[in-house]
């Protein structure tokens, strides 16, 4: 943006290095302008306007405290990225736009927006964020960021929520001053001010991060030294222009180490192909059995690990008809239950499914047991009625008293949910529902990965804050009252599996290859908590 008063936005192309002198951009030059934010995907910016919410209209007002402020507010728009062109822009809809003091946006790339605002219709401005859900935005919240006194400014939030670069301050004599959080699993960390040789000058705002997002970009009045070669320039002069600093001492010092789908790590190469999913651990944690395969191809696999290395994989002998899926071991390692679409006779069909929203001919999944016998294995045994009442159950997983837990359609919403059947008296007791707190609005809560102590689960949901057809991870803690409320640990990624250490969970990510995260810091959280 250009401008003081009446700010406009400008754009500037780089050709061999340099820089077009910049010009107006066709969508703007008439209303009062502000803060364009590009989407990580660069298919749109978002920019607030005080340009009238309907053609032929007025120019909005700003209100608050009871007072009117004729053209001072601002909304949320929208335009799109066409060619080398712009759309026309659109007002973003009331859900974010519901009061004419909505300013400097900022876009993740799950399509979520930070951006300043109010809660309330009189409140104070405060940090919110509207989530990005089946096609639509969702009504903002309330970011908790900094100690209650804490103004927040102008957010630039990091494609993967990892971190955030704001401006802040505690008092109206204060300056804004530029500030880093990281995403923890407890929420964001206490604000790290970027330091005097950032913040110079009577106000450092409008954060913006490059494409690398290690570099940030900020106006300031800030002027050079008198001992900087470029101390005379014309420039220099006190006004607000752009800067930039590097991020790299930040996010790379010891405490910037919130876990991120950047710090992620593939699996081993042996059995972290794409279309590689589920492995299964003996105790040992020598052999894995995984699933290999697309559809109903899909056949269980093993490996061993010697002198540090893995095998190349084998088809297990029991697998090799049917399309089977999900191994899970028990945690003694003396079974692995599976699913499979074979049938419950034998001479039948493939079973058919339901997964999507629709039936899925020949792709259903009932469980199955394959005991271990010495390095070999048994014959699969289906598992009985009482917990294979449904020909779309799917994701298993076991318990060390042998209690089972999966996912099945609920019979009234058809929404995948996870269920539990408890072992006792040596036979499997009725399914129940498994009671997760607040998954309202969620369609599916699946894969679940059960501790053996049945202490925490670890799920997959689309409950919020995931973003709309996308499915992350999410950890829950057992308290004696019950579940407690799912942890979002951040990334996307389905079929959870917990290493024998029990604070390594694997799953597989959108590249369908698996990947591996740390647990330890939520179980560190937790015993602490617990000892408080």
């Amino acid at each position: 943006m250009r401008g003081t008063d009446s700010s406009t936005l400008m754009e500037s192309h780089r050709h061999g290095g340099h820089w077009s002198s910049p010009r107006v951009a066709p969508f703007s030059g008439r209303w009062r302008d502000l803060d364009p934010a590009m989407a990580p995907d660069g298919s749109f910016v978002l920019f607030v306007s005080n340009r009238p919410t309907g053609s032929g209209g007025s120019p909005i007002d700003a209100v608050s405290a009871g007072k009117r402020y004729a053209g001072r507010g601002m909304n949320l728009w929208r335009v799109n990225q066409q060619g080398h062109g712009w759309s026309a822009p659109v007002r973003l809809p009331d859900i974010v736009n519901s009061s004419s003091m909505t300013f400097a946006p900022s876009v993740a790339a799950d399509g979520s927006i930070y951006f300043i605002g109010r809660s309330a219709p009189d409140a104070q401005l405060h940090l919110l964020r509207s989530v990005y859900r089946d096609g639509g935005y969702q009504r903002p919240y309330a970011v908790t960021l900094g100690d209650a006194n804490a103004q927040i400014r102008d957010p630039a939030i990091a494609p993967d929520r990892s971190f955030m670069v704001f401006s802040i301050k505690h008092d109206t004599q204060q300056p804004y001053r530029l500030a880093i959080a990281f995403h923890t699993p407890t929420g964001w960390s206490a604000p790290r001010d970027l330091g005097d040789t950032v913040n110079g000058g009577k106000h450092s705002m409008g954060a913006q991060l490059g494409p690398d997002h290690r570099t940030l970009y900020f106006y300031s009045d800030r002027r050079l030294p008198a001992l900087d070669p470029n101390a005379a320039a014309t420039w220099n002069n006190g006004a607000d222009h752009i800067w930039q600093v590097s991020l790299a001492s930040w996010q790379d010092a010891p405490s910037a180490t919130a876990p991120t789908a950047s710090r992620q790590l593939q699996a081993e190469p042996a059995w972290g192909l794409g279309d590689d999913a589920s492995p299964a651990f003996t105790p040992d944690g020598r052999t894995v059995v995984f699933a290999r395969g697309k559809g109903p191809t899909r056949r269980i696999y093993l490996s061993h690990r010697q002198a540090g290395v893995w095998s190349t994989p084998q088809r297990a002998p029991f697998s090799d008809r049917w399309m089977d899926l999900e191994p899970v071991m028990a945690p003694d390692g003396s079974y692995l239950i599976f699913i499979s679409n074979r049938p419950a006779t034998a001479g039948g069909k493939a079973l058919d499914g339901y997964f999507g929203g629709k039936p899925q001919p020949g792709r259903g999944g009932n469980l199955w047991r394959v005991n271990r016998a010495g390095n070999g294995w048994g014959t699969p045994m289906r598992l009985p009625d009482i917990v294979n009442s449904s020909p779309a159950t799917y994701s298993p997983a076991v318990a060390a008293d042998g209690s089972l837990y999966f996912m099945r359609p609920d019979p009234q919403s058809h929404h995948l949910r996870i269920y539990f059947s408890q072992f006792a008296g040596r036979q499997f007791q009725p399914p129940v529902r498994l009671p997760l707190p607040s998954n309202e609005g969620a369609t599916a809560d699946v894969d679940p990965a059960i501790a053996p102590d049945k202490s925490f689960i670890v799920f997959s949901s689309n409950r919020e804050p995931a973003a709309a057809n996308t499915n992350d991870l999410f950890m829950a803690f057992a308290t004696p009252a019950g579940w407690g409320l799912p942890i979002h640990l951040g990334p996307s990624g389905e079929e959870a599996r917990l290493d024998p250490d029990l604070s390594t969970l694997y799953f597989t990510a959108a590249d369908h290859r698996i990947h591996r995260l740390s647990l330890r810091p939520w179980l560190t959280e937790h015993r602490a908590s617990r000892s408080r």
